[in-house]
């Protein structure tokens, strides 16, 4: 009898211990200089900057940021860049496994990433036409080559 209530009450704890564990809450946080530039995360709009996402699991991130005017024209430089998220110490293998189940508190980590934005030169008329004039000879010369 004393038995099978010794394990009860373990089953007790060990079920409130899981019950009431923590948690990791993973975000990305993109902020630009200036703001209001659209953010893509893994080639997947995210939204306007500064933008915040949750995710899962930590690497390498593919973060491209426009800035447009109302015409669809771009007044900034296109930002490609390849950033490596890395896991922080509680979230590497085997604390893991206390932080994300058995530490009753919730845990937040949010990774910011800001970046400055070069402006472009706004082209005159000739030069945008001189421009297209130049990209749809490009284009004209690649389709009459034979492919072999």
């Amino acid at each position: 009898m004393i038995k099978t209530i010794r394990s009860f009450h373990l089953l007790i704890l060990v079920a409130a211990v899981f019950a009431f564990s923590g948690c990791v809450t993973r975000s990305i946080t993109v902020k630009t200089n200036p703001s209001n530039a659209l953010v893509y995360v893994d080639d997947e709009l995210i939204g306007e900057s500064p933008v915040s996402m949750p995710f899962t699991f930590y690497g390498t991130r593919k973060i491209m940021i426009e800035r447009k005017d109302e015409d669809g024209a771009l007044t900034h430089e296109r930002t490609i860049v390849f950033e490596k998220i890395k896991a922080p110490v509680y979230e590497i293998f085997p604390i893991d496994f206390f932080s994300e189940l058995v530490w009753p508190f919730k845990i937040k980590d949010d990774q910011v990433l800001s970046y400055n934005l070069v402006e472009l030169d706004p082209l005159s008329i000739k030069e945008r036409q001189a421009k297209m004039l130049k990209n749809a000879e490009e284009l004209r010369q690649k389709v009459n080559v034979p492919e072999f």
